[in-house]
């Protein structure tokens, strides 16, 4: 009984399973990844649309410059906010709490 046991719960470790199988044939798995890869390309690759001449959309210097200053200050204002969750959201005084 302990043995059919053993063998059933060698049967449902999937992760286990894989692992062991892509560890002793990791050239076979390559390839069908690859295979798989290149079949969905193939299944899903769609029409190219050519770009018409007024949906090309001309951005002026302001906007450019505005955009530019955005995507500098971008992680200063991440880091703002993320202080700012911080503060608002973590219970002073709990940072050296262990769970039991």
């Amino acid at each position: 009984m302990a043995r059919d046991i053993a063998v059933l719960r060698r049967r449902l470790d999937v992760p286990a399973r894989m692992k062991e199988s892509v560890t002793t044939k990791p050239l076979a798995w390559f390839g069908g990844s690859l295979g798989a890869g290149l079949v969905a390309s193939f299944l899903f690759r769609g029409r190219k649309a050519k770009p018409q001449p007024e949906q090309v959309v001309r951005r002026s210097l302001w906007s450019l410059a505005l955009g530019g200053v955005f995507t500098l200050a971008r992680p200063a204002l991440q880091a703002w906010a993320s202080n700012e969750l911080r503060k608002r959201f973590v219970i002073p005084g709990n940072d050296n709490v262990r769970p039991r």
